[in-house]
């Protein structure tokens, strides 16, 4: 441990010296750091981003970025990433990781930086991010569902990012999403520069990390024509294992063009491709498994020929997928006012989920000897469509209205295929045909929403309001030739035909002087059918099927002050959620799951500060909050015949206080030192239920506190630079796993947490 802090002086001594030598940099304000501007054209409630000023204008430029980190001048509950927060970071970060920055938001995953899979959590308000809306440029996601669901990290390449805005609360109308109960986060992209530019970043450091990308801005093409492109590869090993076999891969290509048109008419394209190879176990472990050693999860990093033994070797686990994300975008004004904004996009994923059984695990096919393994591909693929439009225009202080709507046709499918492994003695070859498929499924998901939204300013705009009403269609069609091979379900089918009904939104802010305000939200927020929920209650004919008759609900109300000073910015806000929701339990011991009606309740307070003085950055955001479970039909003791989650208890896997907080000191142009604070308290990881036998008993994970080092030397055209997470080497559980939330198991299953890691990096350009 003392080995390490001497490294950290001695490196901290170096960049000091370095920069006192240095050729001072370009000046770099937070205006200047930031990357190009956003992608999407701005909603009303999001106003356009103020154009560069000169140096002389350095001051007003950081009062810009402190208000923005807690939302100045919204009349909800929002939170905006910067550029200058971005560049905290190391090349590769995954988007997620950012995310640790904002109050209302508990994140954590297996992977120090960040992932780009399903190791990662995002749990927003006392929700998981299976119920947070989330956009890439305003284009929706999809779903985050385990099994065949959509991560929004893999459609761009971080070093590609321009910010992130996350609204805690859903309050904006119009924000299209199948499942935003709660917030919305949406990851706004870069524009090409305008000067022909090639730049690179060059990344190594733990866990056999690195990391090499590059990247060419075309400049102008033509008049108001410019576009970039860039490729990537990242690699690293298992971190939180001694000496594993996994590796875990991906490549990235972004494509984007952005054409400004005469009458200032704007049209953008980009595409994303991604392809994550992956050949380890997903991070899993019971609370008893964790405390006997934080180092293991159970699989084996080598080939013995012993089939019990082997069945559980990493090399034949993991969760490879192949995304691909392609949108085009135009905004055009129509005169007299008038302006229009459409998107339409493309989604495709294919990819499979990796595991192995013996073969007397009960399925018929398999030949019923303990002595072989079988791999199991879990095959998913997706193909997603859609267009977004709006009309919007202003006649008055009274009369700034936008009118718009949504269309999304998806269709996705889930096999499961097994294979048996051949020459156990020797390696894990397994053959190229399945000896038998124990599921065949298949959704075709149908989503529409219109939307009409105002806002009237009063009081010579110091008074706002903007509301508006919403409404979602949602058809569903499930079926499946083979539901469940082990027990004979065979060719069934659920279908769902569900509206929200009007959803109606309201914010208020007021300005109190020039640079203090209050603000207030309510908003009801609805999901769409998960394709759980109609396999839950699937049956041989629609007839004898339940399926869904609702859309889950959410009531949320804001509350908030918020103030900047000349150098710093504050933002306080209490809220209060209250749910609807229908979740797919699994049924143990099967491929089949059951609806369980559930809500949930949650308050709390959130805090947002940012301080800028001479050579220091403070910035702190801290959450407190507090919610439980709202069930029927349970026992005197709140047990439900089915499932775990009990009547008023607290929320699984989340934390009653989260804090993140930062300091930054930067002494000149060139040298840039910052060290963060990251504590999450104890959260209930599983609950047992005495109506159901043999449940186990109730678990609870421990609080943890993590520490982080960053440093970086900036010249004129070159960065160098290292951080550091987990600088104590913390043993810790870093998250739920999703399937905690469904499975009637015995005890929980979490994510162990990254132990310590580092990376050096450089980025430069020319």
């Amino acid at each position: 441990m003392f080995k390490i802090f001497d490294d950290l002086r001695l490196a901290t001594m170096m960049l000091m010296a370095l920069g006192a030598a240095a050729k001072p940099a370009l000046a770099q304000t937070d205006a200047a750091t930031a990357p190009a501007p956003a992608a999407s054209a701005p909603t009303p409630d999001q106003p356009a981003p103020a154009p560069a000023e000169p140096p002389a204008a350095e001051k007003l430029d950081r009062v810009q970025v402190l208000g923005a980190t807690v939302g100045l001048r919204q009349t909800r509950a929002n939170v905006k990433i910067t550029g200058a927060d971005l560049d905290a970071y190391p090349p590769g970060v995954s988007a997620d990781k950012v995310l640790e920055r904002v109050s209302g938001i508990q994140q954590g995953s297996s992977n120090a930086f960040g992932g780009d899979g399903f190791e990662s959590t995002i749990n927003m308000r006392g929700f998981g991010k299976d119920s947070v809306g989330f956009s890439v440029d305003g284009i929706p996601n999809g779903r985050t569902t385990l099994g065949g669901g959509s991560v929004p990290t893999r459609y761009f390449d971080a070093s590609n990012l321009a910010g992130v805005d996350v609204s805690q609360s859903a309050g904006i109308v119009g924000a299209p999403s199948h499942q935003a109960l709660v917030g919305h986060i949406n990851y706004l992209t870069q524009d090409p520069e305008k000067r022909f530019r090639l730049s690179g970043e060059a990344a190594m450091g733990s866990d056999n990390y690195q990391r090499f990308y590059a990247r060419i801005d075309s400049g102008e093409l033509l008049k108001g024509v410019s576009s970039y492109l860039s490729v990537s590869r990242q690699r690293s090993v298992v971190s939180y294992v001694d000496d594993p076999y996994g590796v875990n891969e991906r490549d990235h290509v972004d494509f984007k063009a952005v054409a400004r048109l005469g009458g200032g008419s704007v049209v953008k394209f980009r595409s994303g491709w991604n392809d994550r190879r992956e050949t380890s176990g997903t991070n899993i472990v019971t609370l008893a498994q964790f405390r006997a050693n934080p180092r293991a999860d159970g699989y084996t990093d080598s080939w013995t020929g012993v089939p019990s033994r082997d069945r559980n070797f990493r090399g034949l686990k993991g969760n490879p997928r192949g995304d691909w994300l392609t949108h085009l975008e135009g905004n055009i004004p129509l005169g007299a006012g008038l302006n229009l904004d459409a998107k339409v996009y493309y989604h495709t994923q294919d990819g499979t989920g990796k595991e192995t059984g013996l073969g007397n695990g009960g399925f018929p096919g398999m030949d019923g000897s303990a002595s072989s393994i079988y791999f199991r591909s879990n095959d998913y693929e997706l193909e997603r469509r859609g267009v977004l439009t709006e009309l919007n225009g202003k006649q008055s202080e009274l009369i700034d209205w936008r009118i718009g709507g949504w269309l999304e046709n998806y269709k996705r499918g889930q096999t499961r295929r097994w294979y048996p492994v051949l020459d156990e003695a020797v390696g894990p070859a397994y053959a190229s045909q399945p000896d038998f498929i124990s599921e065949d499924k298949r959704w075709l998901n149908r989503m529409a929403m219109v939307y009409a939204a105002n806002r009237s300013s009063f009081l010579e705009g110091r008074l706002k309001f903007d509301y508006g009403l919403s409404y979602m269609d949602n058809r569903v069609d499930y079926s499946a030739p083979i539901q469940d091979s082990r027990t004979s379900r065979f060719g069934f089918v659920n279908q769902a035909r569900v509206d929200s009904g009007v959803l109606p939104k309201l914010g208020v802010v007021y300005a109190v002087q020039p640079n203090t305000e209050v603000f207030a939200g309510a908003a009801r927020n609805a999901a769409a059918v998960t394709d759980a929920t109609l396999e839950g209650n699937a049956a041989a004919t629609l007839a004898a099927a339940q399926t869904v008759r609702d859309m889950d609900t959410a009531d949320a109300f804001d509350l908030g002050l918020r103030h900047r000073g000349d150098n710093y910015a504050l933002g306080v806000q209490a809220f209060s959620i209250k749910s609807k929701e229908v979740v797919a339990a699994d049924i143990a011991g099967t491929l089949q799951s059951e609806n369980v009606d559930q809500g949930r309740r949650i308050r709390g307070v959130e805090f947002t500060y940012n301080l800028r003085f001479d050579e220091l950055r403070l910035y702190a955001a801290y959450t407190m909050q507090k919610g439980r479970y709202e069930l029927s039909d349970v026992d005197a003791a709140g047990n439900p015949p089915r499932g775990f989650i009990r009547d008023g208890a607290d929320l699984i896997g989340i934390a009653k206080r989260n804090l993140f907080s930062e300091v930054v000191w930067q002494p000149n142009e060139v040298v840039k030192l910052a060290l963060n604070v990251r504590h999450t308290g104890s959260r209930p990881g599983y609950y047992a239920n005495a109506r159901i036998a043999g449940s186990g008993v109730d678990e609870r994970l421990p609080s943890y506190t993590l520490l982080g080092l960053s440093g970086s030397l900036d010249f004129e055209k070159l960065r160098v630079g290292f951080n550091i997470e987990n600088l104590t080497d913390k043993r810790y559980i870093g998250g739920i796993a999703p399937e905690l939330l469904t499975t009637s198991s015995v005890a929980g299953r979490y994510f162990i947490g990254s132990p310590r890691a580092a990376i050096l990096w450089v980025r430069a350009e020319y």
